[in-house]
């Protein structure tokens, strides 16, 4: 592990985990099995079959990953009962992430204060499922890893609940309001603890990193962003913040090239998909809770913003000081306004919940001492688009403070004329219909700019893509690697390029059909692409050729992860003939003169080495320059 004084990330997981453990209860953890697979996992050299003997030390550990090759995450390929093939397909990073996911589901507490922790899996399927899908899309990450990260993602709220209690988390109901007030109160937060946990169990940096919150400087652009957008997915399925959540989680999605109706499409891919997860895992979830969710986000995301009409504002005058004043009834009608008044404040608060008004004029006086309480929950319940107006004895200098920061907008004394009432109500009212005014300005603004932005992302990604394999083409190969050249010299780290070729594959285009040599790439590709790491490119280079780039990886770690992606590509069972791959590995030297196009070269020479020496092996170049 790094030398925690000299990375501040890695020190402050350190304070963070000393903290956690230090608390009432056990923290969330995986077992045994699933810490030995993760620090198994970590070693270039590591085979499958090696894998799969420490796996098989779990029998619960085998049959989910049994069950999840053969999940919707893997749809249309061959069903398969055993664990080296689920393995192939999965990969064998993706067992390590899955081993500990699948474990801290089952070992956590039935019971975390008040938490409900039926709701937090209903909301972690769902990001997991969102992240899978979107890793998937932007060939960013292995789908089974994408999974258990996201599965993971807010595994610090468990962490901090156990540990420090029911006052962990707070009282904000905004995710960012409450993990500012964690960092205020305890140092940290949950997303910064569940990052800390996911360091502990030996994710790669690159992982873990993408959990830290939005503002966070040490942290990857693409995979923090998808990490984001599957966050807030699983933060809108919250009913009561559902509709709040929605515009930020599409302007976040746009920035990876989701639109609205990419969003709508992932949420009905979820909720598609939600049974199937629920049963690999064992999750303590409702399905149909969860499908009725996702359905909700579904109409959510469909439901255009309405311009409301002057009459259609409504004010509710709740508790009897405000109820029974038939002079201040007159004032609100003769302004235009819809009306509504409740003498019984419980009954009142019922009401502003299903009505939603736009202004509440609330009797102060029944509700002392705790009016600022009462403020509070109208806010939280109707949210910022309010205006709410206490009448009753007028204040102190302390009290007046306490009610405005609880969320009254004015206080007048209960005998306050009915004019003087209509006035502040109307201009408090103007003043929310312009923001709307602006909001829906803006929404339409920013409709208009999504547009151009997903129709930007869609070519990009076409001109980038190659459309059979879904891989990076040509034109994104010679882009990321001429990057990772100038940062290799620049850093003086090391840089290797995998040069990938099928075997024999024009006789099974000749044999079996263009169809099927089709497919085979595109199989082919699924499985190279489980076994890359994160930081690595697959990409196809033409034909049956592909290229994978490791920066930061010598040639012989490069050669270890080849062999991986040999086996696993010869171990392809289903409907396809036999496969098998060549493979040459090549490594930058250092100042090289036209460094991508040397590197291509080099690995291309091993390649042709590979072939001569009787194809299905993987061959370094050993004439570097």
């Amino acid at each position: 592990m790094p030398d925690t004084a000299s990375d501040p990330l890695i020190a402050r997981n350190a304070g963070i985990l000393a903290t956690l453990q230090g608390g009432k209860a056990r923290l969330p953890s995986p077992n045994a099995v699933a810490l030995q697979l993760m620090r198994l996992v970590e070693r270039r050299d590591v085979g499958v079959f090696e894998v799969c003997r420490v796996a098989k030390g779990d029998p619960v550990l085998v049959g989910k990953a049994v069950q999840l090759a053969n999940s919707a995450l893997y749809a249309g390929l061959r069903p398969t009962a055993a664990l080296e093939d689920a393995v192939m397909r999965i990969g064998v990073s993706g067992l390590g992430r899955l081993a500990v996911g699948l474990s801290v589901v089952q070992g956590s507490a039935p019971r975390l204060g008040d938490l409900d922790l039926q709701g937090y899996w209903r909301r972690a399927l769902a990001c997991a499922l969102a992240l899978q899908h979107l890793a998937r899309r932007r060939h960013a990450l292995a789908v089974s890893e994408a999974f258990s990260l996201g599965l993971l993602a807010d595994i610090g709220q468990l962490a901090m609940l156990a540990a420090l209690g029911a006052q962990a988390l707070g009282d904000a109901p905004a995710s960012a309001q409450r993990l500012g007030w964690q960092r205020r109160r305890w140092g940290f937060d949950q997303s910064q603890a569940s990052a800390a946990l996911l360091y502990h169990w030996n994710f790669p940096r690159a992982l873990w990193t993408a959990l830290l919150p939005a503002d966070a400087e040490d942290r990857p652009g693409e995979l923090a962003a998808m990490v984001d957008v599957a966050r807030g997915l699983a933060a809108a399925l919250d009913t009561r913040r559902a509709l709040e959540e929605i515009p930020a989680l599409c302007a976040r999605a746009l920035r990876i090239g989701f639109d609205d109706r990419a969003l709508r499409d992932l949420a009905e891919a979820l909720q598609s998909d939600v049974g199937d997860l629920v049963s690999v895992l064992d999750m303590p979830v409702s399905v149909q809770l969860a499908r009725d969710e996702l359905q909700r986000l579904r109409q959510s995301l469909d439901v255009p913003a309405e311009e409301p009409g002057a009459a259609d504002t409504g004010v509710l005058l709740a508790g009897p000081l405000a109820a029974a004043r038939p002079d201040l009834q007159r004032a609100l009608r003769a302004e235009g306004l819809s009306l509504q008044a409740e003498p019984d404040l419980a009954a009142a608060f019922e009401r502003a919940r299903s009505w939603l008004p736009h202004a509440v004029v609330l009797d102060a006086d029944e509700l002392q001492p705790a009016a600022a309480e009462a403020c509070a929950q109208l806010r939280e319940r109707l949210g910022a688009r309010v205006y709410l107006l206490l009448l009753g004895d007028q204040p102190d200098a302390d009290q007046l403070p306490q009610l405005l920061r609880a969320g009254a907008n004015d206080v007048l004394p209960a005998a306050a004329s009915a004019e003087l009432v209509a006035a502040k109500l109307r201009a408090g009212l103007r003043m929310l219909r312009l923001i709307e005014a602006l909001e829906r300005e803006r929404a339409q603004a920013c409709g208009r700019q999504r547009e151009l932005a997903a129709l930007n992302a869609r070519l990009r990604e076409e001109a980038y893509s190659d459309e059979l394999t879904g891989l990076p083409n040509r034109r994104a190969l010679d882009a990321f690697l001429a990057h990772a050249c100038e940062h290799a010299v620049a850093s003086g780290a090391p840089l290797s390029c995998v040069l990938l070729d099928l075997d024999h594959f024009k006789a099974i285009n000749d044999t079996h059909g263009h169809d099927v040599g089709d497919e085979v790439l595109r199989a082919v590709a699924r499985v190279l692409q489980q076994h890359s790491r994160v930081d690595d490119m697959l990409a196809r280079w033409g034909g049956e050729e592909l290229v994978l780039v490791c920066p930061g990886v010598a040639a012989q770690g490069a050669a270890a992860l080849a062999e991986r992606m040999r086996a696993a590509v010869q171990g392809l069972r289903g409907e396809l003939p036999s496969l098998t791959l060549s493979a040459g590995v090549a490594q930058a030297s250092p100042g090289q003169s036209e460094a991508a196009g040397a590197l291509l070269r080099a690995a291309d020479r091993a390649l042709l080495r590979a072939k001569r020496e009787g194809r299905n092996r993987v061959v370094v170049d050993d004439h570097p320059g």
